[in-house]
């Protein structure tokens, strides 16, 4: 995706440093491109996370979600979000803030990834830490196969026939 500053990749980093604590098998790639991935490496190597956090760069995406156990999501300003389609079509649970549109579209909470709750009190320390607890809880507590199923599943309604069928009916 666009490496762009409302996608809050910088806090996805700080949350996988500290979630790796807990998970040190845990370990981060990035895909995109943009403007924001100076600032993205700087993040990485003041965190000495070179050797777990990659950047990948731009790529064709529909044969690499499947090798990911996850999709997670700094965005708080997120529209339909192709890639959250693309990752629950790859049977990836998504971690990611309570935001309009993409992420709840996507998420059911606790089915299938977590969607955290935020508002605009919510500090960027406490948005940090929400995501580093849901990732230490998806990879200490969750069921992830069940996780990935619900992914799949959910992801059937939104496959070409299902879309045609629904404009079928709104057309006639």
């Amino acid at each position: 995706s666009r490496l762009a500053s409302e996608k809050h990749i910088d806090w996805i980093i700080e949350a996988v440093v500290k979630a790796r604590e807990t998970v040190p098998q845990l370990s981060l790639d990035i895909y995109g491109e943009g403007g924001e991935k100076k600032k993205i490496r700087e993040v990485i190597q003041k965190h000495g996370a070179e050797s777990y956090i990659i950047l990948r760069g731009q790529q064709d995406m529909k044969e690499i979600y499947q090798n990911y156990e996850l999709y997670l999501s700094g965005s708080t300003s997120e529209g339909f979000g192709l890639t959250l389609m693309e990752a629950i079509g790859g049977g990836l649970p998504i971690i990611g803030f309570d935001v309009r549109y993409g992420n709840p579209t996507f998420i059911d909470d606790g089915k299938n990834g977590y969607l955290i709750p935020m508002d605009e009190h919510m500090t960027q320390k406490e948005k940090i830490e929400a995501l580093t607890d849901r990732l230490i809880r998806l990879f200490t507590e969750a069921d992830l196969d069940s996780f990935h199923q619900h992914s799949y599943r959910k992801a059937k309604k939104f496959l070409t026939r299902e879309v045609a069928l629904k404009w079928k009916k709104v057309v006639s």
